[in-house]
This record gives structure tokens, sequence and C-alpha cells, in this order.
């Protein structure tokens, strides 16, 4: 029974890691990194290549830079995610509170670089986080038998390489490594064997090192118009690390039953976690030396994530998960005005699709469609060096954000009710040519 409560807790916390969502993109996705991709809502990613972040969004376009560049940038996330709802455990509902706003606000950093060797060759580097972000509830959280904190964090280094094949077409791409880091923290619910003693928390963190590859193509059609079509493939992960409760010490005193229950959930444990690959196809036109407007088109493939195995030193054991595969549109416009000629204004707007349904959302990072606007500039400072600002807020979409849901861990009850999400995002950053 111990064992089997282990394997439960442990399941119950990671699978909902998974099944989240975050921020600004489908389920636990992050695409925020750099200013011109928020202030263009990610529109033309694949095919600007007019500075150093094609070496993260398609390789193939560092051949069509005119100089080495180094571009770096400060990103602040203020993700609004806000229940409303009851848990119920054997149709009573949890005394408690409905949680405020659970998205704590956090920082990132991107940095991209990109070296010629010659004209029709060049070397990238680009370091990025396009996996992650955080919920916290308090501990007297209506739902805290299923959620308390759940902290993903994924920081990818991809190396690459591009070669112009003609004047107008180019191929690029290179490795991808990560380093992805889980904590998950939900409480126990042993009132009906020790009531009024407070409730045990238990916390699971772990780690792992992972690789995958990117590659892309981009080709000039005419002297202002480029597409460009990218592939991030999926990595998979090997989460381990620690399960570890803590006991209230009322729970010690009055029961050393259930105590000698909930130490024995101590144990190590590990996942298997797939961050799925995902595809761009991207345009971008200069229309005349004032105007660029470009367009993206991104698929992600979550419906790869079709089981979740965990294993203990005594178990292993695949559970289904419902995951949808996702698509993402952005269009967006640039403005140069000839009054201004260092400056560059940006805007654009984009419809994302959540991949959790009704069946699957849960209350670690819940997700759903949503709405996203985006508005930014650029500044040349002297010709080698530019500032950059970009901000991206978004709204939630069409789609349902209903939660009826059930962690089958003993005693955690159904959480019942739905989800208001909406989020902010700023990113400053710095251009360097040379």
């Amino acid at each position: 029974m111990q064992s089997q409560a282990a394997r439960r807790a442990f399941m119950a916390a990671t699978i909902w890691l998974v099944a989240g969502g975050a921020a600004s993109a489908a389920s636990f996705q992050l695409r925020e990194g750099d200013p011109d991709w928020l202030a263009n809502a990610f529109a033309g990613s694949a095919a600007k290549a007019y500075d150093a972040g094609t070496a993260w969004n398609n390789p193939a376009g560092m051949v069509f830079l005119n100089d080495n560049e180094i571009d770096s940038a400060l990103n602040y996330f203020d993700p609004g995610i806000r229940f409303s709802g009851e848990n119920l455990v054997n149709g009573k509902p949890v005394r408690g509170d409905t949680g405020g706003d659970a998205g704590p606000q956090e920082f990132s950093a991107g940095t991209e670089t990109v070296l010629h060797a010659t004209p029709d060759l060049a070397f990238g580097a680009a370091t990025e986080a396009p996996f992650g972000l955080r919920t916290s509830y308090p501990s007297n959280f209506v739902g805290r038998y299923q959620a308390l904190v759940s902290s993903l964090f994924d920081l990818q280094l991809a190396l690459s390489a591009a070669y112009r094949v003609t004047p107008q077409f180019s191929i690029g791409g290179g490795p991808v490594l990560t380093y992805f880091h889980a904590r998950l923290t939900q409480a126990i619910n042993t009132q009906a064997f020790v009531p009024g003693a407070g409730d045990a928390v238990v916390d699971i963190h772990g780690d792992d090192i992972a690789a995958g590859y990117h590659l892309g193509a981009m080709y000039q059609i005419t002297d202002g118009l480029r597409v460009g079509i990218d592939y991030h493939s999926r990595i998979g992960t090997d989460v381990t690390g620690q399960q570890r409760v803590a006991i209230p010490p009322a729970i010690m005193a009055r029961s050393p039953f259930v105590t000698a229950v909930l130490q024995a959930l101590n144990q190590d444990a590990s996942a298997q976690i797939a961050l799925p690959d995902y595809a761009t196809l991207s345009f971008y036109d200069d229309l005349s030396p004032e105007w660029s407007v470009m367009g993206t088109v991104q698929w992600t493939d979550w419906s790869l994530i079709k089981t979740l195995s965990v294993e203990t030193p005594t178990s292993v054991e695949a559970t289904p998960i419902g995951f949808r595969n996702t698509w993402m549109g952005s269009i967006g416009v640039n403005w140069r005005p000839p009054m201004f000629p260092r400056l560059t204004l940006q805007s654009g707007v984009l419809y994302d699709e959540g991949a959790n349904t009704d069946l699957t959302r849960g209350p670690r990072l819940p997700d759903e469609d949503r709405v996203g606007l985006g508005v930014g500039f650029q500044f040349a400072v002297t010709p080698k060096i530019g500032f950059r600002f970009g901000y991206l807020h978004e709204f939630p979409g069409f789609g349902s954000d209903k939660i009826d849901y059930t962690n089958n861990f003993p005693g955690a009850g159904t959480l019942i009710g739905s989800y208001a999400n909406d989020a902010d995002v700023a990113s400053a950053g710095v251009t360097m040519k040379f």
C-alpha cells in the first residue's frame, strides 16, 4: 500500500506538470527571448534574417546578414492565472481559498550570436528558454491536494552552421543541448485519519541533460520577399531526482502509523518527459523602404506525449495523457518613419491554440486558447549598436477554460470550475555588430 501511494503521489504531480500550460504558447512552451519577436507577435520569425535572432529561429538566415552580430535581451513575464470554483472530496467542498493569482512574476534572458567564415558560410549560437514557467498556490488553496507549486525550467543551447547553396537559397542547422529541471509540490489529504492535524506536503524535484537538433531553409523570392522554414526536434528527457514529504508535527505526535506511511514516500523517483518538436513556416516582405509585412504559422507536436512513464525503486507505470497538436498563426508589420531613419516601429497579432481540452486541463499550468497583441521599436544608436524593446499582452481566446479534474490520488477530490488567464511580457535588448 505504501509503494502504491508513493507511485500515485509522484505520478499525480508529474503528469500535470506535463499537462500544464503557461505564459505565451500552448502547454508549457515559451517563445519569448528577444524584443523583436514580441513586438511582431512572433510573425516572420523564420524568414526575417535581419539580425542574430535567426540563429535560433532559422539558422539558414545567418548568411543573409552583412555583419557579425551579437544580440542579447532580458525578458519579464507577468502571467495572470486565476481559478474560480471548488474542490469536492466525497461530495463535500474542501475548505480554503481559490488561490488568487497563481502566476508569479519571472525573468529570463536570451542571447544569439552569428559569425561569418566566408560570405556564404556562417556559424551561430543561441541560448534560450523555450519551455517552462511556474505556478504557485497558497497552502490553503482548495486544490492543494492536486497542486501547490509547479516549477519547470528548460535552458537550451543551439549551435548551428549555415551555407548559401545558391544566391537565393540557403540551408542551416545544428545540435541543441538542453538542461531541464522540474519541481512539484502538493498537499496530501490525511484528514480522515488525523483530523485537524494539518496537511503533509510532498516535494518532487529532478533534472536531466539531453540533446536534439534544429534545421532550417530559406529562399529569397525577390529582393524584398523571402520565405523560411525551421524545425526544432523533439527532445526526450529522463528526469531523475527525489521525492520528499514534509510531515506536520501534529501528525507525528498523534499517529505513528500515518507518519510511517508518509515517511515511506521518501525515495528516489524518475519520469520520462518529452519536449515536443515544432515546425515554423514564415514569410517576410519589404514592401518599400518604409514598410515591411510578415507572417508565421507554427505547428507543435504535443500529441507525441501519449503516456507518461514513471519509475520508482519498486515499479514502472505508464499513464495515458490526452494532448492535442496545436497551431499558432501571427501577422506583423514594421514601419520605418522617413523623418526618423534610425527608428523602426513594430506591431503584430497572434492566435495560439491550447494543447489541453476540458478533459485534460489541470491546475498546475492551466492551458487555453489565447490571442496576443505585440508592439515595440528598434533604435539604431550607431550603425553598429542598437536598442530594442518589445511588449506582448495575451488575452483568453475563444476556446474553453473549464476544469473538471482529479489526479486519482486518495482524498484529493475533484477540482471543478474555470480559469481566467492572461499575460504581460516585456523585453529589452541590445544589438552589437562588428
